[in-house]
């Protein structure tokens, strides 16, 4: 039963990395389509990109109010 527990806690350990570290790429991926929709774009471009880039943020963060 141990060695069960261990390699269950392995993979919850593994697969909370993985949601870190998507996340993190959903925040940079973000905070990139932010700063490309200022340059030189339209203003209905720079609001398309800026409401994905809120998509991404609030599919990386669920439960925040942002």
């Amino acid at each position: 039963m141990d060695d069960e527990k261990r390699t269950l806690q392995h993979k919850l350990q593994n697969a909370e990395q993985e949601k870190r570290a998507l996340k993190s790429l959903l925040d940079k991926a973000a905070d990139e389509i932010d700063d490309l929709a200022e340059a030189d774009c339209s203003q209905s471009a720079i609001e398309r990109a800026k409401t994905q880039a809120e998509r991404l943020r609030k599919i990386g963060n669920p439960n925040s109010e942002s």
